[in-house]
């Protein structure tokens, strides 16, 4: 009976997939693919695909087994199976520790987290960026990056020697509170191979949080001093990234909680000499209230309390029409619902109204956004209206006609409760809710890649990260 359940649930995905229409016409969604594979949980994944060879794929995520690491998962065949760096997939150079417990790690850190991934134009170096932290004096924190050698097999990391971004001590915190850390970063390269890294940077004051970016022209081998792109009453930033226009001009958007009122707004800066020097940030939207999904502090949708993304702009350029479109979620009516805006590239003082990509009577949250080179838009969301806004699933969503009207799908084949799963904790539950603050998509001409976090028994800590494959 389990297996003919399970065979309804994919037929199900199928049909959903054939039959949604609208101006992008008809796709299909893959079955997803188990990445992980393994009984602890795993959260927080990117995706990167090779420009070069687009059947070798990139992924990452924060990795609680054993101890917590920066998991590094590659797939050779499009996605259909994934490997992971050995021993048990942990990134190498960053941890004491590894995801075996016989086996030592090549690091010298005692946790790592956070991970953003991305190729080179060319398609030899893979990059990965992860936070490495440690738990005792003086909580020393540096955000690394890893060089990896493509061959036709897979990538070949640095065992040692990667390159630091950024260095800070937590000042007697490794989180949250007045600490110094880095957090949120976000990756991209330009097609001349410029590698554009951003955070938020905790700088244990109060509520400050300038936004910094790095940039290397080596390939990854050095990294210029950090630019602060933001000043003055534009504080409490976070949720920052990075696209490119095709002559190279950089936008960098990121969200921002108002200094002395209430509210958060988003705001974008255009760079035009490759990250040395950023514009004075404008204010393009204001949210009506933005998804806050961190238990106790901000939670606003119904339902058992759980900590994910929620809410934060996510950037992509269309080259076709020549305009930079963000993606979001944000409450208007009684619902977080996911909706896009864009302004052209000429004048980014102003913006559509915002258009729903997948209105529907229930929550959406923690959305990814791309645009392929031939003008689709693609966007992927956790979705709660397959079952009356009771249980989280993963929708597919896509625009043929810069986002005047979308067809969307299911791509998850069962629901759950986020509440109910989590990652491990001293706590009296021995378990937290927290699904991750970002998930992972990819935008090709002939196909959409995402990236999640889900869930396989044992219940509840068993969170795994899926991979699937839309072909329009």
């Amino acid at each position: 009976m389990r297996g003919i359940f399970r065979l309804l649930a994919v037929l199900t995905v199928f049909a959903a997939a054939a039959f949604a229409t609208g101006s992008a016409g008809a796709f299909t969604v893959g079955a997803p693919v188990n990445v992980t594979r393994d009984p602890l949980s795993e959260n927080e994944t990117p995706l990167a695909v090779n420009p070069a060879n687009p059947q070798m794929l990139l992924s990452g995520s924060n990795d609680w087994n054993y101890n917590d690491g920066c998991g590094m998962y590659v797939s050779v065949n499009g996605g259909q199976s994934w490997s992971g760096a050995l021993p048990e997939g942990y990134l190498p150079g960053i941890t004491k520790y590894t995801n075996d417990p016989n086996v030592a790690g090549t690091g010298a850190y005692d946790a790592g987290g956070d991970p953003v991934v991305a190729f080179s134009p060319d398609g030899k170096t893979a990059y990965f960026v992860c936070q490495a932290f440690n738990f005792t004096p003086p909580y020393q924190i540096q955000m690394l990056l890893n060089r990896g050698t493509v061959t036709q097999n897979g990538i070949t990391w640095q065992s040692t020697g990667l390159t630091p971004i950024s260095t800070w001590n937590g000042n007697g915190k490794t989180k949250g509170g007045n600490g110094q850390f880095p957090d949120h970063e976000a990756i991209h390269v330009d097609a001349a191979g410029r590698i554009y890294v951003t955070w938020a940077q905790f700088n244990g004051q109060g509520t400050h949080s300038p936004v910094l970016v790095a940039t290397s022209t080596d390939g990854g081998r050095s990294f210029s001093t950090p630019v602060k792109v933001t000043a003055g009453n534009i504080r409490n930033n976070q949720d920052q990234r990075i696209v490119t226009a095709p002559n190279g001009d950089a936008y960098l958007t990121f969200d921002n909680g108002l200094q002395g009122g209430k509210g958060t707004v988003f705001y974008v800066t255009k760079s035009t000499d490759g990250g040395a020097t950023w514009s004075a940030p404008i204010l393009f939207a204001t949210l009506v209230n933005p998804v806050c999904i961190f238990p106790t502090y901000c939670f606003n949708i119904s339902g058992g309390q759980f900590r994910a993304g929620g809410t934060y702009p996510v950037p992509a350029f269309d080259a076709v029409r020549n305009r930079l479109v963000v993606a979001y979620a944000d409450i208007v009516g009684p619902y977080g619902q996911m909706y896009v805006t864009s302004a052209s590239a000429s004048d980014l003082t102003h913006w559509t109204a915002p258009r729903a990509i997948a209105p529907a009577p229930a929550d959406q949250f923690m959305g990814e956004f791309g645009i392929a080179p031939n003008g689709r838009y693609d966007a992927s969301f956790y979705d709660r209206r397959y079952t009356n806004n009771m249980l989280v699933d993963f929708t597919y969503a896509t625009s043929a006609d810069g986002g005047a009207t979308w067809s969307n799908a299911r791509v998850s084949q069962s629901s759950f409760d986020p509440s109910t799963w989590g990652v491990p904790s001293s706590n009296a539950l021995g378990y937290r809710p927290f699904i991750g603050d970002y998930n992972g998509l990819v935008s090709r001409n002939d196909w959409a890649g995402l990236t999640w976090t889900g869930v396989a028994p044992p219940q509840p800590l068993n969170l795994e990260i899926y991979f699937a494959r839309v072909t329009p």
